[in-house]
């Protein structure tokens, strides 16, 4: 897998782009690829997704983006 963060994002894997539709999971993307091989606290994912007034469901739905993501 190849994650492009300079300038546009872009992912490829096995030279084939793949790259989620949907602006949050990008962005969730985008915030792993940027901290690599390091843990990212779940509440700066639902932070930087929702700001400080996060839906009740946010946790929820950071699962399923990342579920998203890991099926890509």
């Amino acid at each position: 897998m190849d994650i492009d963060v300079l300038g546009p994002l872009g992912v490829r894997v096995n030279g084939v782009g793949v790259m989620p539709s949907a602006p949050k999971p990008r962005k969730v993307l985008a915030l792993l690829a940027l901290h690599v091989d390091r843990v990212v606290p779940v509440g700066l994912l639902v932070e930087e997704l929702w700001g400080e007034r996060p839906p009740r469901s946010a946790r929820t739905t950071l699962q399923t983006y990342v579920l998203q993501l890991r099926e890509l």
